[in-house]
C-alpha cells in the first residue's frame, strides 16, 4: 500500500502526537488507513487530554474529580463549548435535496441526499403518507 519510508514517517508523526486525521491529510490517505498502519506497528500514542494531565483542555485550570463516574476533561461546559467550537474540523457542505430540490447545509456529511425526514419519507414511500 505505502512504501516503508512513508510508513516510518507516519509512525514518527504519530509518536510525536499528531492525530490520524493530520497524518492522513499530510500523506493524502484515509485516516482509517493511517490508524491501521499505526495499530499494526504497535504505535498507540495517546493524545493528551485533561483526564491524563489533571488540567482543563481549554483553559488549563486544575480539575476537581468527583468520586465515581468518569474523569473530567473540562472544568466547565463553557470551556467544553469553546474548545469544541475552536477545534472541530467539520465543514459545512451546501447540498441540493434529492426530493424537493431545495438547497440545505450539512455539517461533515457530503453524501446526504435529503433535507429532512419528510423529504426522505416522500421519496421512499410516495405521496400517500398521513
Amino acid at each position: 500500500m505505502t512504501d516503508p519510508k512513508t510508513k516510518q514517517a507516519m509512525l514518527k508523526m504519530r509518536e510525536d502526537g499528531a492525530s490520524y486525521a493530520e497524518i492522513a491529510d499530510f500523506f493524502s490517505l484515509s485516516p482509517n488507513t493511517v490508524k491501521s498502519i499505526c495499530y499494526r506497528n504497535g504505535v498507540h500514542a495517546p493524545l493528551s487530554n485533561g483526564a491524563e494531565t489533571g488540567l482543563c483542555k481549554n483553559c488549563s485550570k486544575p480539575l476537581s474529580h468527583p468520586t465515581g463516574g468518569g474523569r473530567k476533561i473540562f472544568c466547565s461546559n463553557r470551556c467544553r463549548y469553546q474548545w469544541w467550537n475552536h477545534f472541530r474540523s467539520r465543514q459545512p457542505y451546501r447540498l441540493i435535496c434529492y426530493c424537493c430540490g431545495k438547497e440545505f447545509v450539512s455539517f461533515g456529511n457530503k453524501k446526504k441526499q435529503f433535507c429532512g425526514r419528510e423529504c426522505y419519507r416522500l421519496s421512499r414511500y410516495g405521496e400517500g403518507l398521513p
